[in-house]
């Protein structure tokens, strides 16, 4: 089912799954865009009601605040990306594989992003306005976490579909 021109190896898929990646490449990366801009300015605003200020004081605190919504920022913009492994109705093998390896590597490097985001205001103290320590914010965590897992599985599901899922949009018996 494989072809190759010169040196670039393709693999044929259907009219409908080339669609779907087209489009759906866009609406969730768009989406994932979108949602994580909001969560970023929802949880500033509750910080800021609560602290009097959106951000930590502190360094570390202000690189765990912003640096898992970028992770998620990034996934976004390789699913976004993920149109570039097609030419026509055919999947560029060399192209997803890259874009595999690509979402992997983020994917990993924000799941540590978050669980260290998780992990800063237990052993930091990153508000001066309590003397103690405080538990993580569990709704950007989770949040974030779960942003990053739909887009993480979406555009996996984009650059390598699974036969099953070829069969389920396929209109000839050829899978």
């Amino acid at each position: 089912m494989q072809g190759t021109f010169g040196q670039v190896e393709f693999v044929p898929l259907p009219p409908r799954f080339a669609d779907r990646v087209r489009w759906g490449s866009v609406v969730v990366g768009c989406s994932m865009i979108a949602g994580m801009v909001l969560l970023f300015g929802l949880t500033t605003f509750l910080q800021g009601i609560v602290h009097g200020h959106a951000f930590p004081d502190t360094l570390v605190g202000k690189a765990a605040a912003v640096l898992p919504p970028l992770g998620v920022l990034a996934i976004a913009v390789l699913v976004l990306s993920s149109r570039r492994c097609l030419r026509g109705d055919y999947l560029v093998v060399a192209s997803a594989a890259s874009a595999r390896n690509a979402l992997v590597f983020t994917y990993v490097l924000t799941l540590v992003l978050v669980l260290g985001s998780f992990a800063v205001p237990i052993v930091f103290r990153v508000w001066r306005d309590t003397p103690q320590f405080r538990a993580p914010d569990l709704l950007t965590t989770f949040s974030t976490l779960a942003f990053a897992t739909m887009g993480f599985l979406a555009g996996m599901f984009y650059v390598r579909p699974s036969v099953q899922t070829l069969r389920k949009f396929s209109d000839h018996p050829i899978w």
